[in-house]
């Protein structure tokens, strides 16, 4: 396994170049990954790489096609902690209430969108839109959605028909600002379980509440607002979200949480608990589930042998 290059284009946010590791085939995909709260991409890029799956495969000669990209998070001070540096794409007032000072987040939570929105523009340069995948771990989970809710691309044409980013793989994190959100889609849905309300229920006819929160996303991290059928493309992206349920450092309800709250935006999720599984990715089963998932929703080549 090779430790990837720097060879992209820097940023214009002031990050550090991302870690990349080129396609081994014809470049079909593009994954963005982001590392956790205290990481940096190389670390974690490799390890990300390595993770096997059942068959025995490594992530990337299972995945010959795809471009892996891993940005680092800029070094911000912590809320508390004598206001120490750490190496996070935004500060947090608290893990165990992640809505405990929530203007805190907002900073870095605009910085980290723009430069991931950035990285997912210069992509679509060479590929489609729908074959770029976002994600991450931990705080790097957190990001990913909150960018994959915000992002926009005025060239989709048809966007009722087709996702902005073609899927989001969250593990171990939770969606910033989710109480808002909730609060804006309003009451009507409590007693029921959201999983049962279909996939995409409402993704391409948004209704002004769906819209509303989304804007309000937007608006948190000074963008402009949606229009209708921006903020249905956005809505499109089918989501993977897997979570350990004895993670003492991100509680599963979190991840849950944010699971049910896109759900009632009439996203397609896919939630995944991992019983007794701490805070990390679990191996080989959650690296199975995500190629599974990546099969279904992007149409991912898997090469099982060479």
């Amino acid at each position: 396994m090779d430790d990837g290059d720097l060879s992209f284009s820097a940023p214009t946010t002031g990050h550090l170049e991302p870690l990349v590791y080129p396609a081994k085939t014809e470049h079909t995909h593009t994954f963005i990954i982001l590392h956790g709260r205290g990481d940096t991409a190389r670390n974690f890029g490799p390890q990300f790489m390595n993770s096997e799956h059942s068959s025995g495969r490594l992530l990337q000669d299972l995945l010959p096609g795809v471009k892996f990209i891993f940005p680092t998070a800029k070094r911000r001070r912590m809320a508390g902690s004598n206001r120490c540096t750490i190496s996070q794409w935004f500060d947090i007032g608290s893990l165990k209430d992640t809505a405990q000072r929530e203007y805190v987040q907002m900073e870095g939570l605009r910085e980290s969108s723009t430069l991931l929105h950035q990285i997912i523009r210069q992509e679509k340069a060479s590929i489609p839109c729908r074959n770029i995948i976002v994600g991450g771990l931990s705080q790097g989970c957190a990001t990913a959605l909150y960018a994959m809710l915000t992002f926009y691309d005025t060239t989709l044409g048809d966007s009722a028909v087709r996702p902005a980013i073609g899927a989001m793989v969250g593990m171990s994190g939770w969606l910033p600002f989710r109480q808002q959100v909730d609060e804006i889609m309003g009451d009507s849905d409590q007693g029921e379980d959201p999983f049962d309300r279909g996939e995409g229920l409402n993704a391409e006819t948004p209704t002004s509440r769906e819209m509303q929160a989304l804007n309000f996303l937007r608006e948190n991290i000074d963008l402009a607002a949606f229009t209708a059928g921006l903020s249905s493309a956005s809505l499109q992206t089918p989501v993977f979200l897997g979570h350990g349920t004895a993670d003492l450092t991100v509680d599963v309800a979190l991840g849950e949480g944010a699971a049910s709250t896109l759900v009632s935006l009439g996203m397609d999720v896919r939630w995944v608990p991992y019983t007794d599984f701490y805070h990390w990715y679990k191996e080989p089963d959650e690296i199975d589930d995500v190629v599974a998932f990546l099969q279904d929703k992007v149409n991912l080549e898997v090469s099982w042998t060479g």
